[in-house]
């Protein structure tokens, strides 16, 4: 089993996740597609992956699951091994209390194996539907991050502001795993970088077709752990877990089967499904530039999607890892119109073929 994300020895060994947004797939219910996803996970979970990332969306064909939480409790009682992420909780769409309190029944109920993914949110459209502007949840970010994080840590809420005479609120389900579960931060933004290093977070940096070139996530990740490692022998990694050396990732939709034609024909149509479902919120407000078709050719030359045989794919793996220096690859599997059985299979062949191949492969990342 790789090593999980957060490890110490992350810099010398590549580890790898599951990453989901629970999209639609053509012609099935929702509890048709959950029912598929908590199968792959236990597939997934026979090891060879570390985390299951579930991303949070609203009033989207993209996310099937906007309360992350409630899926994987679900998932918490059909695995026992894989670790668990909301990749990530949108902070400002929470009460602060609320949110702590059910943080600690996922780990309680996982057995330790939460992980913890927070974000501003990167959709303005899915803000304004909880009344709320861009830079409105940049603002109640970074006010109710350091009280959740201190309720974890000390088992007690202190609302953020002051609250009357009211005292801290005592959680009487804390979180399993201290100080707190490993956190998380997801972004495609280059100026995010050099502060999540310093705060010591784990990091998925670019999303598939939305990722920068990987000369940038080489740049970046050389920023992040030079920040990283300047915070920590000043002794303010405030995020970050004691004496662990964190991820920095990237994330690739993958397609393996036996042979690079069956991969092709399988990603073709899936994909295109799934950009339809990505971008549905894009189109909806006429936004033509993020809503615009992508090449499917194109992004598979640049090392943005991962698609082929065991062996094609172990080369296109090997590539994104040592070109980018990244020492985490997040991969999603279940996207779009591809079978249930098509996912198992990706699944079964990236754990049995790929991560093998991949093993040898020098991860200079925090290196």
């Amino acid at each position: 089993m790789s090593p999980q994300p957060g490890a110490p020895d992350a810099q010398q060994d590549v580890g790898f996740g599951l990453f989901d947004w629970i999209d639609a797939a053509p012609g099935k219910t929702a509890g048709e597609v959950y029912e598929d996803r908590l199968a792959l996970l236990r597939e997934a979970d026979r090891g060879g992956f570390a985390t299951y990332h579930l991303a949070e969306h609203h009033g989207t064909p993209l996310g099937l699951a906007p309360s992350p939480a409630v899926f994987l409790a679900a998932a918490a009682r059909e695995t026992t091994r894989i670790r668990l992420a909301p990749t990530t909780f949108i902070v400002p769409l929470y009460d602060p209390l609320r949110l702590v309190q059910e943080i600690g029944m996922l780990d309680q109920l996982s057995g330790g194996r939460l992980e913890i993914g927070v974000g501003k949110g990167s959709s303005p459209h899915e803000a304004a539907m909880f009344g709320l502007t861009p830079p409105g949840t940049a603002e109640r970010f970074e006010a109710l991050m350091p009280a959740i994080l201190e309720a974890l840590e000390t088992g007690a809420f202190r609302r953020p502001g002051g609250n009357g005479d009211a005292g801290p609120i005592p959680l009487h389900v804390p979180v399993r795993q201290r100080p707190h579960p490993p956190l998380w931060y997801p972004t495609s933004n280059p100026a995010s970088i050099p502060r999540l290093g310093e705060q010591g977070y784990n990091v998925i940096f670019g999303f598939g077709f939305f990722s920068p070139p990987t000369d940038v996530v080489r740049e970046q990740s050389r920023l992040f752990f030079e920040r990283f490692r300047a915070a920590s022998e000043r002794g303010e990694v405030r995020y970050g877990l004691p004496g662990v050396t964190p991820r920095f990732g990237l994330m690739r939709h993958v397609v393996v089967a036996p042979t690079d034609e069956e991969a092709l024909a399988l990603l073709r149509p899936a994909f295109a499904d799934h950009h339809r479902n990505f971008t549905h919120l894009w189109r909806l407000h006429g936004d033509e530039q993020r809503s615009r078709p992508v090449d499917v050719d194109q992004l598979l030359a640049e090392g943005k999607l991962f698609a082929g045989s065991p062996e094609t794919v172990a080369g296109q793996v090997s590539d994104a890892v040592s070109l980018g220096e990244v020492n985490y690859v997040a991969c999603s599997f279940a996207w779009g119109s591809l079978a249930p059985e098509t996912a198992q299979r990706s699944v079964q062949l990236f754990r049995d073929e790929v991560i093998p191949a991949v093993r040898g492969v020098a991860v200079s990342a925090g290196g």
